[in-house]
């Protein structure tokens, strides 16, 4: 069996349906949906039933799932092992991802992939974050490195741009502004916006945009700490929210339960590379080069993205 295959299917099974699972797994949804139909076909029968609210394991599911995990431990075991008997040291380097394969949008898997194949003596571990945890993992070392999203300031921490892309507009399809193609910035600011508390205060108030004067008694209060539970908050409060486009196109929930309208003026979304100022590990500086390079290879795949 295929591995990578055994691993979609145990996040689809946690995550509770093949988007999500796509997410977490930082690949696109096609690519593991085909990963899928391939391992029940090996399998010889459906691992899964689909219905509008997600996926559900089928009997047969339920009975691979617990030999799933198994093997990947035994397979991740099995390589620490080699490399232990060989005399190689075992290097772990992790990587933060904010909002799993949103943090880089189409260029999060090409970048870990890449960066695995320059080196591989070293076990590439992938840590999600959300809005909470993306300045405390970078600072605590529970992360090497984080793929995130501007701002990512701090006195401890750098901050190294890969690209950007346009800010859209996200809210109900019953409000207003939702049947217009395009709007300034300063529409926005007459509406109320969310608030993410649990976020660092730079991220923060740079997406409720009181950087541009949006006044508080505009801003409303938002636990959430993902995008599915962001754009959740966005329709039941009746609010109008800033979110990257690709954060959008990759990790919200999408169209026709929320809609994106085009900001003309507004700032772009930044995504880039956290780390601990003065970090000279070279592997620190071997992921910026690598994912510095895939970037100016790929940026194509992102769309109405540009180099930073």
């Amino acid at each position: 069996m295929d591995l990578r295959a055994l691993r979609y299917f145990i996040f689809i099974a946690e995550e509770g349906s093949v988007h999500a699972g796509a997410r977490r797994a930082m690949v696109a949804q096609p690519a593991l949906t085909v990963a899928l139909k391939k391992l029940e076909r090996e399998i010889g029968t459906a691992l899964f039933e689909r219905s509008h609210r997600g996926v559900t394991l089928t009997a047969a599911g339920s009975n691979l799932l617990p030999h799933a995990r198994y093997l990947l431990k035994y397979a991740e075991d099995a390589r620490t092992e080699v490399q232990l008997s060989s005399g190689e040291a075992v290097l772990t380097f992790t990587v933060g991802c904010l909002l799993g394969r949103v943090s880089a949008a189409e260029l999060t898997g090409p970048i870990l992939d890449t960066f695995q194949r320059l080196n591989p003596g070293v076990h590439v571990r992938v840590r999600e974050l959300n809005f909470a945890d993306q300045f405390d993992s970078v600072l605590e070392g529970i992360v090497d490195v984080a793929l995130v999203r501007s701002p990512f300031e701090h006195p401890d921490l750098a901050f190294k741009s890969l690209f950007s892309d346009p800010t859209v507009l996200v809210t109900s399809p019953d409000h207003p502004l939702a049947r217009e193609p395009e709007v300034p910035i300063q529409v926005v600011m007459d509406e109320p916006v969310l608030e993410v508390v649990r976020a660092p205060r730079v991220w923060r108030n740079f997406w409720n945009l009181s950087e541009l004067g949006n006044g508080e008694n505009r801003l409303v209060p938002t636990n959430a700490v993902c995008l599915v539970d962001y754009t959740l908050d966005v329709l039941r409060h009746s609010t109008v929210n800033l979110m990257g486009e690709s954060g959008w196109r990759l990790g919200g929930l999408g169209e026709p339960t929320a809609c994106a309208i085009r900001v003309v003026d507004a700032p772009r979304n930044v995504a880039g590379i956290g780390y601990l100022r003065g970090n000279d590990d070279p592997l620190v500086e071997s992921f910026i080069a690598t994912a510095t390079a895939v970037a100016e290879q790929l940026i194509s795949l992102v769309p109405n993205a540009t180099l930073s």
